[in-house]
C-alpha cells in the first residue's frame, strides 16, 4: 500500500510540474499560433475591403533629422520615420482561443501594406531591411508600422532674406494607383513626444501636416506632405562676411578722409578705396558662388552691394577733392568768407596778394647848378664823369636781382599761406565727409541686421512642392 502511496504522489507531481511548464512555455508559442492562425487563407497581394467605406491609413511623422541642405542644387536630406495604422479585418483574432493575446509582432512582408512613394524625392533609402521590417498588430486587425527612411528631396528655396531666410522642405506621399474611393488617408500633427533636429547651419522650429488630393486620369488621389520649417542660423555669414565687410567699408571711409594734405597721401587715399573695393568685391564672388542661380538677389548680396557703393562714391568724392584742392590752389584766389562760415571755420585776417614792384626809368642825379639854389635833374647819360656810367650799371642790376628775390620770396609765404588756408577748408571738409560716410555705413549695416529680428513666418498659403 506504501509503494502505490508513493506512486500516485509522484504522478501528481509530475503532472502538476508539466502542466506549470506548459503553462509557462505557451507565450513563447502562442505568437506563432496567431500568426499561423491569422495568415491561413490570408493573401497580402489584395488590399483589404472594410465593409464601411474604402481603407483609412492614419499618417504622422515622429522623427526628422535635417542632415544637409544643399541651396545650389536644392535639396534637403532628411532622416525621418513615419507611422502609419489602418485596420485589415483579415488580420482580427479572437484572443479567448490564443490565452488572451491581445497583439503580436509580425514581418510587414506577411501583410498587406499601403503602397505610397514619395514623388519629390531624388533618392530614397530605407533603414531597415525586409528581413527586419515588422509590423505590430492587434486582436481588431489594427496594423501599425514604423517606416524609417532616409531621403532626399527637393525643397525649393527663397533666398531673398539669406541668411536671416527661412525654408519649408515637404516630403510629399502620394498614392500610385489606389483613388480616394478605395484608399484614404488622414494625417495628423505629430505627437509632443517626437524628435525633430537640424544641422550646424539650419534649426529646425517646426513640422506640419498637411493633406490634399490631386486629380490623374479621372480619378482622384489623396496627396500627404510632411513639412519641415527650417530656418538658418547666421552666426557663420555674420562673421566671416559681414563683419569684415563692414571693417573694411569702415577703415577704407576712415583712410580715404583722414584729414592731410592735399596732394600726394590722397592718391595713396583713393589707391586704398580702390582696394577695399576689390576686396569686397572677393566676397562678393563668395556669396554668389554659395547661392543657387535665379533671378533674385540675396540680401546679403544687397547688403554688399551697398558697402560697395558707399566705398565707390567715397572714392569719386575725394578724386574730386582732389581735382578740387589743386585748381583751387593754382588760381592762386584764398577762400571767400562764406565758405570759412559755411565750414564753421575761424576767419584769418585777410591776406593781401604781393603787389609787383616795377622798374620805370633809370634813376636820376641830383646836381646842384652854379646859379643858384634850385635843384636840378639830369639823365645820368648828360654826366660826362668817366666810370660812373659803369657803376651805375653794376648798382642797378643788383637793385633789380634783389628786387626780383623780393617778389619770389614775398609771394612763395603768400602761396603758402594760401595752401594753408586751402588745407584747412579740404581738411574740415574730410572731417565732414568721414562722418557723413561712416554714419551711412553703420545705418546700412542697421538696415541689414534689423531682418534678423523679425519673427518666423508661417507656411504660405500658396505653398506647392
Amino acid at each position: 500500500r506504501m509503494r502505490w502511496f508513493h506512486m500516485i504522489i509522484i504522478m501528481i507531481e509530475s503532472s502538476s510540474i508539466s502542466s506549470y511548464q506548459s503553462t509557462k512555455l505557451l507565450p513563447h508559442y502562442v505568437g506563432s499560433s496567431v500568426m499561423n492562425s491569422i495568415l491561413d487563407g490570408y493573401d497580402r497581394r489584395v488590399a483589404p475591403s472594410p465593409p464601411n467605406g474604402p481603407v483609412l491609413i492614419h499618417m504622422t511623422i515622429v522623427l526628422g533629422i535635417l542632415t544637409e541642405l544643399r541651396e545650389n542644387q536644392q535639396v534637403a536630406s532628411i532622416v525621418m520615420s513615419h507611422v502609419q495604422r489602418w485596420k485589415d479585418p483579415g488580420l482580427a483574432w479572437n484572443p479567448d482561443k490564443f490565452n488572451g493575446t491581445r497583439q503580436i509582432i509580425m514581418p510587414v512582408s506577411s501583410i498587406w501594406v499601403p503602397k505610397m512613394f514619395i514623388y519629390n524625392s531624388m533618392e530614397t533609402k530605407q533603414m531597415l531591411p525586409d528581413e527586419k521590417f515588422d509590423a505590430r498588430i492587434n486582436y481588431l486587425g489594427e496594423v501599425k508600422v514604423n517606416n524609417p527612411e532616409y531621403v532626399t528631396v527637393i525643397c525649393r528655396l527663397n533666398i531673398d532674406l539669406f541668411p536671416f531666410d527661412t525654408q519649408f522642405c515637404a516630403i510629399a506621399f502620394a498614392s500610385p494607383l489606389l483613388n480616394v474611393g478605395e484608399m484614404d488617408v488622414n494625417v495628423t500633427d505629430p505627437p509632443r513626444d517626437s524628435y525633430f533636429t537640424g544641422n550646424a547651419e539650419w534649426e529646425v522650429v517646426n513640422v506640419s501636416t498637411r493633406r490634399m488630393t490631386f486629380l490623374e486620369d479621372g480619378e482622384y488621389r489623396v496627396e500627404v506632405h510632411y513639412i519641415m520649417t527650417v530656418t538658418r542660423r547666421p552666426v557663420y555669414y555674420i562673421t566671416v562676411i559681414v563683419v569684415p565687410t563692414f571693417l573694411i567699408s569702415a577703415l577704407s571711409i576712415l583712410g580715404i578722409f583722414s584729414p592731410g594734405t592735399n596732394d600726394g597721401p590722397r592718391n595713396e587715399k583713393v589707391s586704398l578705396g580702390l582696394g577695399s573695393l576689390l576686396a569686397m568685391t572677393v566676397l562678393l564672388d563668395i556669396v554668389a558662388g554659395a547661392m543657387p542661380k535665379s533671378n533674385s538677389i540675396p540680401l546679403l548680396g544687397y547688403y554688399i552691394v551697398a558697402e560697395i557703393i558707399v566705398c565707390a562714391l567715397a572714392v569719386a568724392v575725394s578724386m574730386g577733392l582732389l581735382s578740387a584742392s589743386r585748381a583751387k590752389i593754382q588760381e592762386e584766389r584764398m577762400p571767400s568768407e562764406w565758405l570759412y562760415a559755411f565750414l564753421f571755420l575761424e576767419t584769418k585776417r585777410k591776406i593781401k596778394f604781393p603787389e609787383k614792384v616795377y622798374s620805370c626809368n633809370p634813376p636820376l642825379i641830383r646836381v646842384e647848378s652854379i646859379k643858384g639854389d634850385d635843384e636840378v635833374w639830369e639823365r645820368r647819360e648828360s654826366l660826362k664823369i668817366a666810370g660812373v656810367n659803369s657803376i651805375v650799371n653794376q648798382l642797378m642790376e643788383i637793385e633789380k636781382s634783389q628786387r626780383v628775390k623780393r617778389e619770389q620770396i614775398e609771394r612763395s609765404k603768400w602761396k603758402a599761406k594760401m595752401e594753408y588756408q586751402w588745407n584747412r577748408i579740404f581738411s574740415r571738409l574730410d572731417h565732414f565727409l568721414l562722418l557723413s560716410f561712416q554714419l551711412i555705413n553703420l545705418a546700412t549695416l542697421l538696415a541689414f541686421l534689423r531682418y534678423s529680428f523679425h519673427p518666423i513666418p508661417s507656411l504660405p498659403s500658396d505653398f506647392s512642392v
